[in-house]
């Protein structure tokens, strides 16, 4: 089974990930897994939160 992993911050898609590739030793730990698909933060995204520490998100 496949789940669509998605950025949390401007919901683009980034991709795919099989369900058994999700194991304790596989799993990232920035993931948050709702249903069929998967929260994580972009390159994009990651690197202007690193690079503006002063904004906030919510």
């Amino acid at each position: 089974m496949k789940i669509l992993k998605v950025c949390h911050a401007c919901d683009r898609i980034i991709g795919e990930i099989e369900l058994d590739d999700l194991t304790i030793h596989n799993a990232d730990p920035i993931m948050d897994i709702v249903g069929n698909v998967a929260y994580v933060l972009c390159p994009v995204c990651m690197h202007e939160m690193e690079m503006e520490p002063r904004n906030v998100y919510h």
